[in-house]
């Protein structure tokens, strides 16, 4: 929950310009009763930024300025905070500090920040390209969507800003301290002004090492969103569809066992063991135990993890019936599985 900033109003529009700033005399808007989006060409004032924190009207902004960008979003459109977790795992490894945002309705936004001058879109998005290509979630959107703004781009495309008076209280459009169970920070001022800003210099040290090269011409005209749970190949950064779903719905039985059993994956993707435990504490707030049991302990969640991550587990539980329920017919394991089932069965 949060709390009241000892800021001033315009000590508040100064730090979320800091962050949030973009092009000056255009930005998005939407109804939250009819969900309808807008774009109003008039200048982005104080006024506005105001109007967007107290909640009378939305802010949208378009971050891509001429071919310079102050900070970089990536949207992950699904009600479910364990990839974006790893998202910000990963780019951390590369020394880029990222941090997570509930989006307004379902889903997340991560950001990355850049220097006060703002550094090239291109290079930014080359960086974040990279990341999302290492948790194989290349189809997830990012903005801005383009490197530069030109004749045939005149705007680019707004994301809605942080912090919408209307959904803060909500718990919406607020950055989350992700080592308190991915819960809102609750001083959100007081948190943008210890954000890290990244430098160009920086990101043109992670393409040189990794030699990053934009895509062809024919690739940067996609920018259709990916479903990424049809993406059903096991990967070093992915988890498999039932363990998506386990997470992003939560369980009524078999707690402890799926709790461990997603520690298992987890572990899989590289993440962290004490993010692994934010994940899972945050998902059984998620669950609803049938016949009047009780949600999985925080105490019983760290142990089931840390029996995961001390052992060397392989399995990945398919053949377990707290896992089976969940099993999706798409997964390439799910069909292997039948496929071995239905060979052994010919089997003379």
């Amino acid at each position: 929950m949060t709390v009241r900033s000892e800021k001033s109003a315009a000590e508040k529009i100064g730090v979320f310009r800091r962050c949030f700033s973009g092009l000056k005399h255009v930005y998005g808007t939407y109804d939250p009763k009819t969900g309808r989006v807008c774009q109003l060409k008039e200048p982005v004032t104080d006024q506005v930024l105001l109007a967007h924190l107290t909640g009378t009207r939305s802010y949208g902004v378009y971050l891509l300025v001429g071919n310079k960008i102050g900070a970089l979003a990536v949207d992950f459109d699904i009600d479910d905070v364990s990839l974006p977790i790893v998202f910000v795992d990963i780019a951390c490894k590369y020394g880029i500090p990222a941090y997570i945002e509930r989006s307004k309705s379902k889903g997340y936004h991560v950001w990355i920040f850049f220097e006060e001058n703002g550094v090239l879109a291109r290079k930014a998005r080359l960086v974040a390209k990279k990341i999302l290509a290492d948790i194989h979630a290349e189809g997830i959107e990012m903005f801005p969507k383009q490197d530069s703004l030109n004749t045939k781009t005149t705007y680019g495309n707004f994301i809605n800003a942080p912090l919408f008076g209307q959904l803060v209280a909500k718990g919406r459009t607020v950055f989350l301290d992700m080592t308190e169970f991915a819960t809102p920070y609750p001083d959100q001022w007081a948190f943008l002004d210890t954000v890290q800003r990244i430098s160009e210099e920086t990101l043109e040290e992670i393409i040189t090492t990794y030699n990053l090269t934009s895509p062809d011409h024919h690739n940067a005209k996609t920018t259709a969103k990916t479903n990424i749970s049809t993406k059903n190949e096991p990967s070093p950064f992915g988890l498999p569809l039932c363990a998506r779903r386990m997470l992003a719905e939560g369980v009524s039985s078999y707690q402890r066992v799926v709790c461990f059993r997603l520690a298992v994956n987890l572990k899989r993707t590289g993440l962290p063991y004490d993010l692994a435990l934010v994940t899972l504490k945050t998902w059984a707030k998620k669950n609803k135990p049938v016949d009047s049991k009780r949600t999985i302990t925080e105490s019983e969640i760290e142990s089931q993890t840390e029996c995961a991550y001390r052992s060397s587990y392989r399995s990945l539980g398919c053949e377990d019936p707290a896992v089976t329920v969940f099993c999706d017919q798409n997964c390439l394991l799910y069909q292997q599985r039948i496929n071995c089932e239905s060979a052994s069965e010919t089997k003379p």
